[in-house]
């Protein structure tokens, strides 16, 4: 449920203004989803124009593309589907989407980049596609692309199946409500470096600088990479790329045409790693996260926004301080309904921070069991809300 704000997305809203004609949202959404002629008619020439851009870069679309996107229905539920997203990325989206080029854009991720997940062990072997997907998968982490290349499947399955406008609606506000701030950032950043030559300013304004920070040393390799596999267990084969501890450490595995060696990779299975400067910190999360869902827990989260146990988002009613939210290193769903929160201290300097966070995430969800734990596996505190169950640990 991360924020994406208006001022973060203007950029871009700048540079695609003169890449399509003004927006007529409205009256577009009153067309029939179901018409025989939705997507049939011939592309306008700005539509035709980004189309070749964005397939020379990524290669041929892996899904049929209709001889206008413009008028499909994938592009109308797109339009429809701001306005069911969370309130932290809404009017962002809302503005983004006011943008034919952009929406089109967005189609054409889906239809051309994001489907390619879809495979059991999908393979980049566009070398634009390759590199993109390793610059992403650093920033992002795998797993949050694939659901991302998921939820999107699943809206072009459903609004191409789509005949009345009920159905086109529900199918935007199941994609709507799948979206975070983390999606949506990959989602621009793939709808726009697609067709970035058209619009060779974004770059400079601002691409990365909607993604989490990654060093210098990883997207200079990530540029040079000729292919890329993702295997069933959640990691990467790279080739055509030197790798450097920087980039490997940030995979669940790397394999290079010519590695020049390499600290050990970080396991990335339940997502991106928490922290690169402490190696430990991550596998203890995912060594955890493992346990319990080999324990029958549900809704495995790895450093996410603090939720209840039925999802919802969760804030502190009375901060101490800032921030009004938490993200717990580990956190799920028991089998008797419970949701189970766990941090760890990273480090001991930091331990008062961390039992203010820890008291916290106590009174924005009192229903859940909480735990704060050393580095070294010692418990520091343990809440156990009345009524619930833990097995005695003898600490």
């Amino acid at each position: 449920m991360d924020v994406l704000t208006v001022d973060e997305v203007r950029p871009f809203l700048t540079a695609f203004a003169s890449l399509s004609p003004p927006s007529r949202v409205r009256l577009r959404l009153l067309e029939v989803p179901g018409a025989e002629g939705a997507g049939k008619s011939p592309a306008e020439p700005w539509e035709s124009r980004l189309r070749e851009e964005f397939i020379s870069r990524f290669g041929p679309p892996l899904l049929p593309l209709p001889a206008s996107l413009s008028t499909s229905r994938l592009f109308l539920a797109l339009q429809l589907a701001p306005l069911y997203m969370h309130e932290g990325i809404r009017q962002a989206a809302i503005d983004l989407f006011t943008s034919q080029a952009f929406i089109l854009g967005v189609c054409l991720s889906v239809m051309v980049y994001f489907s390619a997940w879809l495979a059991p062990e999908p393979i980049f072997s566009k070398a634009f596609a390759a590199a993109l997907t390793f610059r992403l998968a650093l920033v992002a982490g795998v797993l949050e692309i694939g659901q991302l290349a998921l939820a999107c499947l699943r809206l072009y399955r459903e609004s191409e199946a789509s005949t009345t406008r009920q159905e086109l609606e529900a199918a935007a506000r199941r994609f709507a409500y799948s979206m975070s701030g983390t999606y949506l950032r990959v989602l621009v950043t793939v709808a726009t470096l697609g067709v970035a030559r058209f619009i060779p300013q974004v770059p400079e304004a601002g691409i990365w600088r909607l993604l989490p920070s990654v060093s210098p040393d990883g997207l200079a390799v990530a540029r040079s990479v000729t292919h890329l596999q993702m295997v069933a267990d959640g990691s990467l084969i790279v080739s055509g790329v030197t790798a450097s501890g920087a980039t490997c450490s940030a995979l669940a595995w790397c394999a290079s045409a010519s590695a020049s060696g390499g600290s050990s990779p970080l396991s990335t299975r339940y997502g991106s790693p928490h922290t690169r400067q402490n190696p430990a910190h991550n596998e203890a999360i995912e060594k955890e996260l493992a346990a319990r869902e080999a324990a029958g827990h549900t809704d495995l989260r790895k450093n996410k926004a603090q939720t209840s146990a039925e999802g919802s988002r969760l804030f502190d009613q009375n901060p101490a301080s800032k921030p009004r939210f938490r993200r717990p290193d580990v956190s799920s769903v028991r089998p008797d309904g419970t949701r189970h929160n766990t941090n760890y201290v990273s480090d001991p300097k930091d331990l008062q921070r961390e039992l203010e966070a820890f008291e916290a995430m106590k009174r924005a969800d009192p229903g859940a069991i909480h735990e704060l734990y050393m580095p070294d596996g010692r418990l520091l505190q343990r809440y156990v809300p009345a009524g619930v169950h833990y097995p005695s640990s003898g600490t």
